[in-house]
């Protein structure tokens, strides 16, 4: 399913009838993190790549203190102890002071652990290539490792090997049959196939395992939410947020499980707190975009579109739909200039594109004849699934009636004038006592005999 893509049959609704369109619901990529996860990146809407949620190995798993010198373990544990000040502090993590910690480490040994802590520092400040040389280092010191595997195939799937992830992630659960991490992502693999069984088992799985696994509950909230199950939906999603109260999915799910159950306010207030968690979580505003648009409440439309193209400035559906809220806030040259951007980006694809312009040509502009090109563009572009009784068949039947209306209105007005000009020629020769057109002058008085 292409969840970036608003659908086509409710921007028709929204550009023809002033209703704006409903956005597929679009929650994030459920992630399994290690142990002592941390959120270190951002999850996007639907199809953004999962993120490696790992926190370093010093909160999960330490070296063998026999194994290191004594200034090796001087310097693993002021690393430790930084990462867990900045913890108790409740600060966004400072990523490279984490990486200059424990390359300290290994400044004084080559420690499997502190390759791995090195590894998930570079990734969390957008180091993916440096990231896997650490993991891989780390494996090749100590190949019992889990965390540095999972971390490895995470930033493949990241890269948009998915199958490749899968298979890899199918590898880790036999070779390592304790491990929930790689058990959850492969769940979240199956749920966006829409394999829900085998994602349930998967999860239920990890949680067997690792019973405070919140990332395996998001994914059983998810198959929940998907197999219209919201009540089940909503117990799970109360045990994710206990295990994880500031993830702004689990914020998300609850709104999500909300809107299903008819409670839209409700959900609307889960969506903010999910956004005041953290402001670029996307989902969270598609949703809020959703809720807006559903109730024609243009401006939250156009604030939400504006805040998520600000993020994702190739998101070519809801470049339309700010236009289309901009159309509505009577701003019609912005308006166009959405459209223009939208249809720049679908290359031409988006055929909602076309109507909205339509719409906006003819009932703002008044101009129908390039309203009645932008529908026939439309039409082309929509195919065999439009029927008879579409509207943007009456629209341009009604562009055509007016475009009669107008001819007739226009040689009226000529016959009119027309009229007009010959009674004044004749009253001005009935002035000036001429003859008329066609005939001889009378004379005003007999002539002397």
């Amino acid at each position: 399913m292409t969840e970036r893509m608003a659908a086509p049959v409710l921007l028709l609704a929204l550009a023809a009838c002033a209703t704006a369109p409903s956005r597929p619901e679009a929650p994030p990529q459920a992630e399994a993190a290690a142990p002592g996860a941390s959120k270190a990146a951002p999850a996007g809407a639907a199809r953004v790549a999962p993120r490696t949620a790992a926190a370093p190995a010093a909160a999960a798993r330490a070296p063998d203190p026999d194994a290191l010198s004594p200034r090796a373990q001087r310097l693993w544990d002021d690393a430790v102890a930084s990462l867990e000040e900045q913890k108790k502090l409740k600060v966004p993590t400072d990523w490279s002071l984490v990486e200059r910690k424990f390359r300290s480490v290994l400044s004084a040994e080559d420690v499997a652990e502190a390759h791995y802590d090195v590894g998930v520092a570079l990734e969390a400040q957008g180091r993916a290539d440096e990231a896997r040389e650490e993991y891989r280092r780390a494996l090749e010191l100590k190949p019992s490792l889990r965390q540095p595997a999972v971390n490895l195939v995470v930033l493949q799937e990241k890269g948009g090997d998915v199958r490749g992830a899968a298979a890899a992630y199918a590898d880790l659960v036999r070779a390592h049959p304790e491990d929930s991490v790689a058990r959850v992502r492969l769940a979240a693999l199956y749920r966006a196939s829409g394999q829900l069984d085998e994602a349930w088992r998967l999860a239920r799985e990890a949680l067997q395992r690792d019973p405070l696994s919140a990332p395996a509950y998001q994914v059983l909230v998810r198959v929940a939410i998907e197999r219209n199950q919201p009540d089940l939906a909503g117990l799970v999603s109360l045990k994710a947020r206990k295990l994880a109260p500031d993830d702004p999915e689990n914020a998300y799910f609850e709104g999500v499980i909300l809107s299903r159950q008819g409670d839209e306010a409700g959900a609307k207030a889960r969506w903010a707190k999910a956004l005041s968690l953290r402001e670029d979580f996307l989902p969270a505003r598609y949703a809020l975009l959703q809720s807006a648009a559903k109730g024609e409440a243009w401006l939250a439309v156009a604030e939400q579109a504006q805040a998520i193209v600000k993020a994702r400035p190739d998101d070519a559906a809801v470049h339309l739909v700010l236009g289309i809220a901009q159309r509505h806030l009577g701003k019609p040259d912005d308006a166009l200039a959405s459209y223009a951007r939208a249809e720049q980006l679908s290359g031409d694809r988006l055929a909602e594109v076309h109507l909205a312009r339509g719409v906006l040509l003819m009932k703002v502009k008044g101009e129908c004849e390039p309203a009645i090109t932008e529908f026939d563009a439309f039409a082309r572009l929509a195919g065999p699934t439009l029927t008879g009784d579409a509207p943007v068949f009456k629209l341009r039947r009604e562009c055509q009636e007016i475009l009669v209306q107008n001819r007739q209105a226009a040689e009226a007005a000529k016959e009119m004038q027309r009229e007009a000009d010959r009674k004044a020629a004749e009253d001005a020769l009935k002035k000036s006592g001429a003859a008329p057109a066609g005939g001889a002058a009378v004379p005003t008085s007999a002539p002397p005999r």
